[in-house]
Protein backbone atom coordinates (compact mmCIF):
# COMPACT_ATOMS: atom_id res chain seq x y z
CA UNK A 1 0.00 0.00 0.00
CA UNK A 2 1.21 3.73 -1.14
CA UNK A 3 2.08 5.59 1.81
CA UNK A 4 -0.33 8.06 1.02
CA UNK A 5 -3.05 5.71 0.86
CA UNK A 6 -2.44 5.01 4.18
CA UNK A 7 -4.79 6.58 7.12
CA UNK A 8 -2.69 9.85 8.37
CA UNK A 9 -0.70 8.78 5.24
CA UNK A 10 -0.81 11.68 3.56
CA UNK A 11 -0.01 14.19 6.07
CA UNK A 12 3.40 12.55 6.56
CA UNK A 13 6.27 15.02 6.57
CA UNK A 14 9.96 15.40 7.62
CA UNK A 15 12.72 17.52 7.57
CA UNK A 16 15.87 14.99 6.06
CA UNK A 17 18.45 16.63 8.58
CA UNK A 18 20.25 13.99 10.02
CA UNK A 19 23.97 13.61 9.28
CA UNK A 20 23.91 10.24 8.19
CA UNK A 21 22.22 8.27 5.96
CA UNK A 22 21.09 6.09 9.17
CA UNK A 23 19.78 9.33 10.74
CA UNK A 24 17.63 10.31 7.86
CA UNK A 25 16.25 6.79 7.05
CA UNK A 26 14.97 6.36 10.64
CA UNK A 27 13.34 10.13 10.68
CA UNK A 28 11.55 8.52 7.60
CA UNK A 29 10.66 5.37 9.34
CA UNK A 30 9.61 7.37 12.90
CA UNK A 31 7.74 10.04 11.14
CA UNK A 32 5.63 7.50 9.45
CA UNK A 33 5.04 5.21 12.15
CA UNK A 34 3.84 7.96 14.14
CA UNK A 35 1.95 9.63 11.14
CA UNK A 36 -0.10 5.95 10.36
CA UNK A 37 0.14 3.81 13.55
CA UNK A 38 1.52 1.50 11.19
CA UNK A 39 4.99 -0.33 10.90
CA UNK A 40 7.21 1.51 8.70
CA UNK A 41 10.50 1.06 6.21
CA UNK A 42 12.39 3.72 5.45
CA UNK A 43 15.58 4.16 3.32
CA UNK A 44 17.99 6.66 2.96
CA UNK A 45 21.08 5.98 0.00
CA UNK A 46 23.59 7.92 -1.90
CA UNK A 47 26.62 7.40 -4.48
CA UNK A 48 29.80 7.72 -2.77
CA UNK A 49 33.10 8.80 -5.03
CA UNK A 50 35.73 7.52 -3.49
CA UNK A 51 38.61 9.61 -4.89
CA UNK A 52 36.05 12.56 -3.52
CA UNK A 53 36.13 11.57 0.03
CA UNK A 54 32.90 10.34 -0.74
CA UNK A 55 30.90 12.93 -2.11
CA UNK A 56 28.36 13.75 -3.18
CA UNK A 57 26.84 10.73 -0.03
CA UNK A 58 23.89 12.18 1.68
CA UNK A 59 23.85 15.41 -0.54
CA UNK A 60 23.50 12.73 -3.99
CA UNK A 61 19.38 13.99 -4.24
CA UNK A 62 20.63 17.89 -3.80
CA UNK A 63 23.96 18.89 -4.47
CA UNK A 64 22.95 20.67 -7.11
CA UNK A 65 20.17 22.03 -5.85
CA UNK A 66 16.17 21.39 -5.82
CA UNK A 67 16.01 22.38 -8.97
CA UNK A 68 18.25 19.92 -10.58
CA UNK A 69 16.34 17.53 -13.14
CA UNK A 70 17.94 13.96 -13.11
CA UNK A 71 19.58 14.65 -16.14
CA UNK A 72 21.41 17.14 -14.37
CA UNK A 73 22.64 15.39 -11.88
CA UNK A 74 23.70 12.88 -14.01
CA UNK A 75 25.90 14.93 -16.29
CA UNK A 76 27.37 16.58 -13.21
CA UNK A 77 28.52 13.54 -11.56
CA UNK A 78 30.03 12.34 -14.88
CA UNK A 79 31.42 15.87 -15.51
CA UNK A 80 33.49 15.01 -12.46
CA UNK A 81 34.56 11.54 -13.00
CA UNK A 82 36.01 12.74 -16.34
CA UNK A 83 38.02 14.96 -14.50
CA UNK A 84 39.34 11.77 -12.54
CA UNK A 85 41.75 9.31 -13.89
CA UNK A 86 40.18 6.15 -14.85
CA UNK A 87 41.73 4.32 -12.23
CA UNK A 88 40.23 7.19 -9.73
CA UNK A 89 36.84 6.78 -11.04
CA UNK A 90 35.37 3.88 -7.62
CA UNK A 91 32.36 4.51 -6.33
CA UNK A 92 29.98 3.28 -3.88
CA UNK A 93 26.38 3.07 -4.13
CA UNK A 94 24.98 2.90 -0.15
CA UNK A 95 21.67 2.11 0.95
CA UNK A 96 20.62 2.20 4.84
CA UNK A 97 17.15 0.73 5.72
CA UNK A 98 15.32 1.41 9.50
CA UNK A 99 12.52 -0.04 9.97
CA UNK A 100 10.40 0.67 13.01
CA UNK A 101 8.38 -2.58 14.31
CA UNK A 102 5.26 -1.28 16.02
CA UNK A 103 4.76 2.05 17.45
CA UNK A 104 5.70 2.21 20.45
CA UNK A 105 7.99 4.76 23.06
CA UNK A 106 10.57 5.01 22.24
CA UNK A 107 10.52 4.10 18.81
CA UNK A 108 13.69 2.01 18.15
CA UNK A 109 14.21 1.20 14.89
CA UNK A 110 16.02 -2.02 13.21
CA UNK A 111 19.05 -0.55 10.70
CA UNK A 112 20.40 -2.58 7.82
CA UNK A 113 23.05 -1.77 5.21
CA UNK A 114 23.44 -2.73 1.18
CA UNK A 115 26.56 -1.40 -0.52
CA UNK A 116 27.29 -1.96 -4.07
CA UNK A 117 30.92 -1.16 -5.14
CA UNK A 118 31.60 0.17 -9.21
CA UNK A 119 33.26 2.64 -11.69
CA UNK A 120 31.70 5.80 -12.94
CA UNK A 121 31.29 6.13 -16.19
CA UNK A 122 31.86 10.06 -18.05
CA UNK A 123 29.14 9.13 -20.56
CA UNK A 124 25.81 7.35 -19.53
CA UNK A 125 24.72 4.27 -21.15
CA UNK A 126 21.67 2.06 -21.24
CA UNK A 127 17.64 3.56 -20.22
CA UNK A 128 16.50 0.59 -18.04
CA UNK A 129 16.52 1.91 -14.15
CA UNK A 130 16.61 5.32 -12.69
CA UNK A 131 19.34 8.20 -10.98
CA UNK A 132 23.04 7.45 -11.50
CA UNK A 133 22.21 3.62 -12.66
CA UNK A 134 23.36 4.56 -16.45
CA UNK A 135 27.12 6.02 -15.18
CA UNK A 136 27.78 3.05 -12.92
CA UNK A 137 29.25 -0.20 -13.74
CA UNK A 138 29.30 -2.57 -10.59
CA UNK A 139 32.56 -4.27 -9.97
CA UNK A 140 33.38 -7.62 -11.62
CA UNK A 141 30.19 -6.40 -14.38
CA UNK A 142 31.33 -4.79 -17.98
CA UNK A 143 27.25 -3.35 -18.00
CA UNK A 144 26.23 -0.02 -15.97
CA UNK A 145 23.09 -0.79 -13.86
CA UNK A 146 20.45 0.68 -16.77
CA UNK A 147 22.10 -2.01 -18.93
CA UNK A 148 21.08 -4.62 -16.93
CA UNK A 149 17.87 -6.83 -16.67
CA UNK A 150 15.73 -5.66 -13.82
CA UNK A 151 15.84 -9.02 -12.22
CA UNK A 152 19.99 -8.80 -11.88
CA UNK A 153 19.94 -5.02 -10.98
CA UNK A 154 17.99 -5.53 -8.25
CA UNK A 155 19.72 -8.87 -6.97
CA UNK A 156 23.08 -6.91 -6.72
CA UNK A 157 21.91 -3.51 -6.13
CA UNK A 158 22.71 -1.76 -2.76
CA UNK A 159 18.79 -1.52 -2.28
CA UNK A 160 18.73 -5.45 -2.91
CA UNK A 161 21.26 -6.35 -0.15
CA UNK A 162 20.10 -3.87 2.17
CA UNK A 163 16.51 -5.04 1.89
CA UNK A 164 17.97 -8.83 2.55
CA UNK A 165 20.34 -7.79 5.16
CA UNK A 166 16.61 -6.02 6.28
CA UNK A 167 15.27 -9.11 6.79
CA UNK A 168 18.02 -11.20 8.31
CA UNK A 169 18.13 -8.54 10.91
CA UNK A 170 14.37 -8.29 11.73
CA UNK A 171 14.46 -12.14 11.60
CA UNK A 172 17.36 -11.88 14.65
CA UNK A 173 15.16 -9.01 16.55
CA UNK A 174 11.94 -11.04 16.66
CA UNK A 175 12.08 -14.58 16.92
CA UNK A 176 14.08 -15.59 20.21
CA UNK A 177 16.95 -17.96 19.96
CA UNK A 178 16.14 -21.41 21.38
CA UNK A 179 18.38 -22.95 23.78
CA UNK A 180 19.15 -26.71 23.91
Amino acid sequence: MALDQCPGGAEVRWVEDGDTYQENAAIKAMATARATGLAALADDSGLELEALGGWPGLHTARWMGDRATNEDLVRGIAQRAAELDPDQRGATFRCVLAYVPVLAEPLLPVFAEGILKGTLLTAPRGCNGFGYDPIFVPSGYDQTLAEMEEVQKDFISHRGRAARAMVDAVLRTTIPSVSK
